[in-house]
């Protein structure tokens, strides 16, 4: 089967030396089309890395985890002009108490993002949504062109509320508390009345000091009070006396009924009574 082969055991050194340019003009070709192959690929890699990328998602509103926001978001290191978004069906919201829902307009065009710049818009708020049946899952396609103007394939992706729905979150606090925070304490401050001569009232306290008075002032209190314990103590004997004796002196003309009583009628036994 192999007799189309040559004889390699019959060849002479003068043969290998005829052979050897053919062997080394092959290898040159294999790896110039390694070569070429890993310069294209490292050219596409560039021309990847140099392009936009523009997405639309949904994620939660920073710092309130029950509110959800829709992103539509250069990720690319250059430049996305003619940013166009289409999406099916419509995005609905919730109207608030009274009102019905309303739709989320989004752009329909963006002359241009830059790397890392985005466009924000609140989508709904859980609670509220869940008292309404509204559609949750929405198709959307991001068209947009690179820097030179070139088109570039479409960005699909899926907003879908039930990504939201399915999850715990726990209650963050951030620059909007920090802000609300400090409205509240701007109108308790204004609340503050002034003085009748323009001047602002104010109390300090130096509390070492006065934690030092009361520590030295703590015997004569403790003094005071075992005093005040004293008197009150000999006020309610005082009191017990002037009832025994209020109720001894009432029951002594009962004892001196029955002493005469005994004697009048001892006397009639006698016949003292005839």
């Amino acid at each position: 089967m192999l007799d189309w082969l040559p004889d390699f055991t019959a060849w002479t050194p003068t043969d290998w030396a005829a052979l050897g340019p053919y062997v080394t003009a092959l290898i040159a070709v294999f790896a110039g089309a390694v070569a070429w192959r890993q310069l294209r690929e490292a050219r596409r890699l560039r021309r990847e890395q140099a392009q936009p990328y523009v997405a639309c998602f949904a994620e939660p509103t920073p710092g309130h985890d029950q509110g959800v926001d829709i992103v539509i978001r250069n990720f690319g290191t250059t430049i996305a002009r003619d940013v166009t978004i289409s999406i099916s069906p419509d995005v609905m919201r919730s109207g608030g108490p009274g009102r019905p829902p309303e739709e989320v307009r989004l752009p329909t065009h963006i002359p241009a993002l830059v790397p890392g710049q985005e466009w924000r818009t609140w989508w709904d708020l859980g609670p509220s949504r869940a008292e309404l049946d509204l559609v949750g899952r929405h198709e959307v396609v991001v068209a947009y062109r690179d820097s030179q103007g070139k088109k570039l394939p479409p960005t699909p992706s899926v907003l879908d509320w039930e990504y939201f729905t399915q999850h715990t979150f726990l209650v963050t606090k951030g620059q909007h508390e920090m802000a609300t925070a400090l409205q509240e304490l701007s109108k308790t401050v204004a609340s503050f009345k002034y003085r009748h001569n323009g001047g602002f009232a104010a109390f300090v306290r130096n509390a070492d000091a006065l934690d030092q008075r009361e520590r030295e002032d703590m015997p004569r209190r403790m003094a005071h009070h075992r005093r005040l314990v004293a008197e009150v103590k000999q006020a309610q004997a005082r009191w017990r006396q002037q009832r025994e004796a209020e109720g001894a002196a009432d029951e002594a003309p009962s004892d001196r009924q029955e002493t005469a009583a005994t004697t009048n009628g001892w006397w009639r036994r006698r016949g003292g009574g005839r």
